[in-house]
């Protein structure tokens, strides 16, 4: 029995991200497993109402934004020898997506970032992260 033949990993393009990638592209390479690397744009963080002309051009330069981020991971991971695939989705909720496309890729793991934060506050998780954590029904690991 392969324990691990389908990850998911969260990738914004982030230093933390990177390093999420990187982890993901290891496990994936170590267990021959496949590996979607997903990227979300968040609707509810967008300033502008979506009845507003400026809208539907706003998406479309976050969505080649996205592409353009997902091309380089999975170049990255092709590189290694990783059987991968680049998903992008648009949502109202980061890790509610995140959440969403692992229980659809029915994946093993799910593989996401934390935020670099100082302080206090760095022994938190980012906001995205902690929620993937809290209500993930998969194996979630956190990578600082």
């Amino acid at each position: 029995m392969q324990l691990i033949s389908k990850i998911l990993v969260g990738y914004d393009g982030s230093k933390a991200g990177d390093k999420a990638l990187e982890y993901a592209i290891g496990i994936a390479k170590s267990f021959n497993a496949k590996l979607y690397i997903l990227h979300v744009i968040e609707e509810g963080k967008i300033a502008i109402a979506p009845d507003s002309t400026m809208y539907p051009s706003l998406i479309e330069t976050m969505e080649k934004q996205g592409r353009d981020l997902l091309n380089k991971a999975l170049e990255n991971a092709k590189n290694a020898g990783v059987d991968a695939e680049a998903l992008l989705e648009v949502g109202t909720d980061a890790a509610e997506t995140i959440i969403n496309v692992a229980n659809r890729l029915n994946v093993d793991i799910i593989i996401v970032g934390s935020r670099g934060l100082k302080g206090l506050t760095r022994f938190l998780l980012g906001s995205v992260s902690e929620k993937v954590v809290r209500y993930a029904n998969k194996p979630v690991l956190v990578v600082h």
